[in-house]
């Protein structure tokens, strides 16, 4: 069995991971968390918010006596699905997750804990300079966020913040170097981590024809079941059978295995925000927005990367363990703190950019080194 974990958002929350949680849990935590992970040994700080995440099997306490569709509630402490095998209760220091499936994003439950400080998760790219200023670029999935951190990085001696997630408010922005999520597109950049994805993919596949077989010989199902249940096996064998069922269509990277633990950066003030789109054009177009444009834009497509997860969260909403009105409210007053004073434009990339083409046009028009006055 593997150690529990434990991970320290600096100054955000301690979050505490059970060994006998199942493996597609720990691995979805990991990815979230996983450069955060405390070393043993390493004194855990007091007086933080904490979450823990335990099986389902510790989850005591009945599950409450109101219903909301297939769920049942305790207002204002839990909602339990017990047909999901997951439960949330929310306590004094913070929230408590049971659950069998990675059907919770800890990252939901550390964005309620980050608004009762004023700052909220940016759906962004994020680097600092030499100076310390930030640039940040907030925008959809595949606009060119992941190749301009790259480049800034690797060949204008940026720190990274975070590719994918910044933690901001109005004292800057936090880095939250959550792993990278490599996709085809990104295979010019990293080569060598693609490499590797390969070699793992080989070694998956030679199993993958006995997963199809379990997976489609309906008959033995229950005998299977059974069997691995009496072994107290079955978890942990379907969590295996379904993280080797399909070729996976992204492969994760730890930040540090990419860049070097050095070129990781911690906090600064906002400097630039660079909100990017995608457009049917032929030119890179870099134009001034308004803050508040800016601000919208950036709260929807924060929301449009939790959507699989907002189902549940909204059902946390409707029980009162969360105030939804509130949480919009407060995440769009962080993002408009943290925006306030910085130079704020919109870049339209080309559809068929590269990232090479994307990081010249940047160079010229935006710049990767510090801003002065």
């Amino acid at each position: 069995m593997k150690p529990s974990k434990t991970f320290l958002v600096p100054g955000l929350a301690v979050v505490t991971v059970a060994a006998e949680v199942t493996e597609l849990v720990r691995s979805s935590i990991d990815f979230q968390l996983g450069h955060f992970v405390l070393a043993g040994g390493v004194t855990v700080p007091v007086g933080l918010p904490r979450i823990t995440c335990e099986p389902y099997d510790r989850f005591t306490g009945g599950g409450g006596n109101v219903r909301f569709h297939t769920l049942t509630a305790e207002p204002g402490r839990l909602l339990n699905a017990s047909e999901g095998r997951h439960a949330t209760r929310q306590t004094a220091e913070g929230f408590e997750v049971f659950s069998d499936s990675p059907a919770v994003l800890i990252v939901l439950l550390l964005q309620t804990l980050a608004l009762r400080q004023g700052r909220t998760f940016l759906h962004a790219a994020g680097w600092c300079d030499a100076t310390g200023a930030v640039t940040l670029l907030p925008g959809p999935g595949g606009v060119g966020k992941t190749a301009l951190l790259a480049a800034a990085v690797l060949r204008h001696g940026a720190r990274l913040l975070g590719d994918d997630l910044v933690l901001v408010g109005a004292n800057g922005a936090t880095a939250f170097p959550r792993a990278f999520v490599l996709k085809d597109y990104h295979r010019s950049l990293f080569p060598e981590a693609f490499r590797a994805a390969a070699t793992e993919r080989r070694s998956r596949d030679r199993w993958r024809p006995v997963v199809k077989f379990l997976r489609e010989n309906a008959p033995f199902h229950g005998l299977l079941k059974s069997a691995f249940r009496r072994a107290g096996r079955l978890e942990s064998t379907s969590s295996w059978l379904q993280s080797h069922a399909a070729i996976p269509e992204y492969h994760t990277v730890p930040v540090a295995r990419l860049f070097g633990p050095e070129r990781i950066g911690r906090e600064g003030p906002v400097q630039r925000v660079v909100y990017m789109e995608r457009y049917a054009g032929a030119d890179f177009l870099l134009t001034p927005l308004l803050a508040d444009a800016a601000v919208r834009r950036s709260l929807a497509v924060l929301h449009h990367e939790w959507a699989d997860y907002l189902r549940w969260f909204c059902a946390l909403g409707a029980v009162e363990i969360v105030d939804l009105g509130a949480h919009f409210r407060a995440t769009e007053a962080a993002m408009r703190a943290a925006f306030a004073g910085a130079e704020v434009s919109l870049l339209q990339v080309p559809e068929q950019a590269s990232p090479e083409e994307l990081e010249r046009a940047f160079a010229a028009q935006v710049s990767f080194g510090a801003k002065h006055a």
